[in-house]
């Protein structure tokens, strides 16, 4: 029977912050290697008089041998064979080591026909958070991947944008299945911020979960204090007041400008963006009594985009006039702007695949044919919409 060889991650502090069963583990080893002895918990290892032995020499260290994964591992194996008489040895590693890594893989491929290697540990001591940040971590290494090794906080602007929207997608589709998997690679953007910021001694993962946790608890004092509230509106007042408090206590006194009294994201999409500054402007006081107001002010900067429309320049100008206008009706009729024009804009995606389908089934020539005869097919379609068939 071949002997055992254990591999187990020793996380980030001291012995005592290990689980019951990795203690059992060391303590029923006959022989253990450290990585480092210098980490915490090896430290404690040595202390305590556990069989240890550290893998590196004093020498091999100066070398910069841990930066060279595969020398170092046929240090590893090469040292690992010389006691293999030892029924239950352990690799100690430093930190939060994945099964899936190099230095279990390489392992396996040096040892596995000597020893029975079990990374089972490894598994036990991860849960599913610390297992995907030490992932992120490895690829982010200097043994990682080159792509990922690349990232910074603002190329990966456009793939937070992306992963967000792929969420939404998911949820329109109703795709329990997809919609895990898009939240997984939305939290991987988090993930991936949060090992970079960390990379630069700014913050780290842990600091993101804490801020939301402490934030979570202060805005709810109706859950976690003594607050009592009677609707779901008195809970939205309360937040918002907090927020307030929480600016004021946490910057510096300075004259309000436009940008901090609007507190409004640049970055969002634009319906958002002005749906946003409007439900700010009307807590101020200024807004319209009903939705009449809005209405009319469409038909008021319809008529001047109208009068600019091939003579001016102002047209932009007056086209966001006239989007602001609807965006304010919208908001009056209590629909979320941004999610009607995403339903409308796929309801003419589907119509317009019907449509061309109809001309395909038909057989003219789909290029040549004129607008006036596919107006026809898109009014066909929508009759069918109508009336069921």
């Amino acid at each position: 029977m071949n002997p055992i060889l254990n591999i187990l991650g020793l996380g980030d502090q001291g012995l005592d912050s290990l689980s019951l069963a990795a203690y059992k583990l060391l303590k029923g080893s006959d022989l253990i290697f450290l990585w480092n002895a210098e980490h915490p918990a090896a430290s404690d290892l040595i202390r305590e008089g556990f069989p240890c032995q550290e893998i590196f020499a004093a020498a091999e260290k100066t070398e910069n041998i841990l930066l060279d994964l595969d020398t170092g591992l046929d240090l590893i194996a090469e040292k690992v064979m010389t006691v293999s008489g030892k029924k239950q040895i352990t690799l100690a590693l430093p930190g939060f080591p994945i099964a899936e890594g190099r230095i279990t893989a390489g392992l396996y491929r040096r040892l596995g026909t000597s020893f029975t290697l079990k990374a089972t540990m490894i598994r036990e001591n991860s849960d599913p958070l610390e297992r995907l940040t030490a992932i992120m971590a490895e690829l982010r290494s200097a043994r990682g991947c080159p792509w990922d090794k690349e990232q910074d906080h603002e190329s990966l602007k456009k793939y937070l944008i992306e992963e967000t929207y792929e969420v939404l997608d998911a949820i329109d589709s109703k795709n329990m299945n997809n919609l895990c998997e898009e939240l997984g690679d939305l939290l991987l953007q988090v993930v991936f911020h949060s090992r970079i910021a960390e990379e630069s001694g700014r913050f780290s993962l842990n600091d993101v979960i804490k801020g939301i946790s402490d934030k979570l608890i202060r805005r709810h004092p109706h859950v976690f204090g003594s607050v009592e509230v009677a609707s779901s509106q008195e809970v939205l007042v309360n937040w918002d007041e907090i927020k307030k408090m929480e600016k004021l206590t946490s910057q510096s006194p300075e004259k309000e400008t436009e940008r901090n009294f609007f507190d409004i994201p640049g970055g969002l999409p634009a319906l958002q963006f002005a749906e946003k500054t409007q439900k700010k402007a009307s807590k101020a006081g200024f807004d319209w009594e009903d939705h009449r107001g809005p209405l009319s002010k469409i038909y008021e900067e319809l008529a001047e985009l109208e009068k600019e429309v091939g003579k001016s320049p102002r047209i932009e100008e007056e086209l966001g006039d006239l989007l602001f206008s609807i965006v304010n009706l919208s908001r009056f009729l209590g629909i979320n702007a941004e999610e009607a024009l995403r339903q409308g804009t796929k309801k003419f995606q589907q119509r317009f695949y019907k449509m061309m389908q109809k001309i395909d089934l038909e057989g003219p020539n789909r290029g040549g044919m004129s607008i006036e005869n596919m107006n026809f097919f898109w009014e066909v379609v929508k009759s069918e919409e109508k009336t069921g068939v």
